[in-house]
């Protein structure tokens, strides 16, 4: 009979325990945060937007739902990866990644390394390429561009801008100052011309040349500035 009774308190006290422990769980789950902690590297400007998001989403006083807030935070333009947690007591961590742009696109625009657009936080000032399309979208003029710097990468160029124009196609500016322009069709084979006339003639001779055209079946025109063409016509070649 005594054990009887003290198997019934025993059942008793863990039903209030487990009543009890219930409700503090739900306490946990149902109020807001006391404190949201974002981490990544973000800029002052990047980290006040993500923040901004986290207290719109506080501000109606109700328990924050992790993954709700993590689609929010995912729906900003150049945010990668975001994971949300619930922490005890009752803290949310937040851990964003961003997008690194690889060139600009167009006046304002950025694009990362796929060929999606972004719309960045805040203006890159680092020396990122230039990317201008008539036509081509953005994830074909990204193929193109990296196609482009891996042809001219083993010479030591470095390409700066990526312009194409209805007329002449795509022109290709290095940060040595030369320009050439290939055109619209076959431009890889015409680039790869280019590449060869640079390395034999025009490596060191980069401050004179005015222009270069690889429009051609089967060569390369080369417009030399005024002091070489001078040289040239004085030797009669």
């Amino acid at each position: 009979m005594v054990s009887r009774l003290l198997s019934v308190i025993t059942a008793l006290a863990l039903l209030v325990l487990t009543v009890q422990s219930g409700r503090t769980v739900s306490g946990y789950i149902s109020r807001a945060p006391d404190l949201v902690r974002v981490e990544g590297d973000l800029s002052d400007t990047e980290r006040t937007i993500v923040v901004s998001v986290v207290n719109e989403a506080m501000s109606t006083g109700d328990a924050i739902n992790p993954s709700d807030l993590q689609a929010r935070i995912a729906d900003i333009d150049w945010i990668r990866a975001v994971t949300v947690r619930r922490n005890w007591p009752n803290s949310v961590h937040v851990a964003v990644n961003r997008e690194l742009p690889t060139v600009r696109w167009g006046f304002d625009g950025y694009l990362n390394g796929k060929g999606d657009v972004l719309s960045m936080a805040e203006k890159y000032q680092r020396n990122l390429p230039l990317v201008n399309a008539t036509s081509s979208d953005s994830v074909a003029s990204m193929r193109l561009f990296k196609t482009f710097s891996t042809v001219v990468g083993r010479s030591g160029l470095r390409i700066v801008e990526l312009d194409e124009s209805s007329v002449a196609g795509w022109t290709v500016t290095f940060d040595n100052g030369l320009s050439v322009v290939t055109g619209k069709t076959d431009v890889l084979n015409r680039l790869r011309r280019f590449v060869c006339v640079y390395e034999e003639v025009l490596q060191g001779n980069e401050d004179h040349v005015v222009k270069a055209d690889a429009r051609y079946p089967s060569g390369v025109a080369i417009e030399w500035d005024e002091e070489i063409s001078t040289l040239v016509a004085s030797r009669g070649l």
